[in-house]
């Protein structure tokens, strides 16, 4: 496909660009790497970059019936990450191009992340800081992880990283996933999970039977001192069921790393809570899992484009 084109629009990609540029140019192919000036390209800016393209290893862009529509040379889509949900998959299917994702490539960072907010929760490292800073001496009573339950919701790659890492803190694990294998965690039913768990933790991706899972009937079902942690996807959790629930003190604390709107709206009442600990959607991104995951995106789309 000596001439044609490959459209790098990931972030994270296009850091580690450098270390595949040789390789992807001596196989006949131009890249074209546009600035990212904010969290992602919609489908009218990938359309203005689509002529000749074959392939595009994407990041959280607007992956759209309209952006595949302009895209006529367009074979081979691979979704940098785990995440899928921003692709139009029927529209992909119409226009004959194979969308394929990066499985498996930072489960452990994920997993990290996760009990980074567990640990955050349980003792307010975080709280304790400001006000040594600010000149206090706080003695704040934290809970201890070990013999607390933790109930993971989505028992794949990063549900079972969660799971081995929260064994390690002697913490009780179970899980919610209806097609899990996984031999890390006992596997019970999602009502259960929610209202016996002290730490429930959203690993799942976004499907249409997971979107909205933790919405205004759900959210109650969990204790009052309970605590939520979303590293799996926005969506998953219902923003205005949860920031109502949030509001009205409904569980003791919760750590985000994903929203359904992505970056929160600065009206949220989740920026005002002292027991809400907000992330910006980055729980893969370390030197060694960014590395992975490029090359292994690159990899796939060298692969697939070969079969074309």
């Amino acid at each position: 496909m000596a001439g044609s084109k490959l459209l790098i629009t990931c972030k994270q990609m296009q850091v580690e660009l450098p270390a595949h540029r040789d390789r992807l140019e001596d196989l006949g192919y131009t890249l074209v790497v546009p600035e990212l000036r904010g969290q992602q390209f919609s489908a009218s800016e990938l359309s203005s970059y689509a002529d000749d393209v074959v392939g595009l290893i994407a990041g959280d862009d607007e992956l759209s019936r309209k952006f595949f529509e302009s895209a006529k040379d367009l074979q081979v889509l691979i979704r940098w990450g785990i995440g899928m949900d921003s692709v139009d998959h029927q529209a992909a299917e119409d226009h004959g191009v194979t969308v394929r994702n990066t499985p498996g490539v930072f489960g452990d960072e994920v997993a990290d992340l996760a009990i980074c907010y567990a640990l955050m929760l349980a003792r307010s490292p975080q709280l304790i800081h400001d006000s040594v800073v600010g000149g206090d001496w706080p003695k704040v009573e934290g809970i201890s992880l070990a013999n607390q339950q933790i109930g993971i919701v989505g028992l794949g790659h990063i549900g079972d990283a969660v799971a081995r890492r929260a064994q390690a803190f002697g913490m009780e694990v179970k899980g919610y996933d209806p097609y899990s294998t996984s031999s890390y965690a006992e596997n019970i039913g999602l009502e259960e999970l929610l209202s016996t768990s002290r730490f429930v933790v959203l690993t799942c991706p976004a499907t249409p039977d997971t979107i909205g899972l933790i919405n205004d009937r759900t959210v109650r079902l969990l204790a009052p001192d309970s605590y939520l942690i979303n590293v799996g996807r926005g969506p998953v959790v219902d923003l205005v069921a949860f920031e109502q629930a949030m509001s009205e003190g409904a569980i003791a604390g919760a750590a985000l790393d994903v929203y359904e709107i992505e970056p929160l709206p600065e009206q949220s009442v989740l920026r005002s809570l002292p027991n809400v600990i907000l992330g910006a959607h980055n729980g893969s991104n370390t030197r060694q899992g960014v590395e992975r995951a490029s090359a292994r995106a690159v990899e796939i789309l060298l692969e697939e484009l070969a079969k074309k």
